[in-house]
């Protein structure tokens, strides 16, 4: 296997897995419940987002299990 394009698959997928979106549920205190993959999530947020019940946010994802809602895209 050619290493460049070994190198290159693997920090393609690694992007493709650094966004994606959820649907907001509820809130927790400041924390925002999202339904993300199928599963349930209370995620922390920016404090420049307000969420409501229904959004599709844009959620960040620092390595597996760190992630962290921006907000509901304009």
């Amino acid at each position: 296997m050619d290493p460049i394009k070994a190198l290159d698959d693997r920090l393609n997928a690694l992007r493709d897995n650094l966004v994606t979106t959820a649907t907001v549920s509820g809130t927790s205190g400041t924390k925002v419940i999202v339904t993300m993959q199928g599963a349930s999530l209370t995620l922390p947020r920016l404090t420049s987002y307000t969420p409501t019940v229904g959004d599709v946010v844009i959620v960040l994802t620092a390595f597996p299990g760190a992630w962290l809602v921006l907000g509901k895209p304009a």
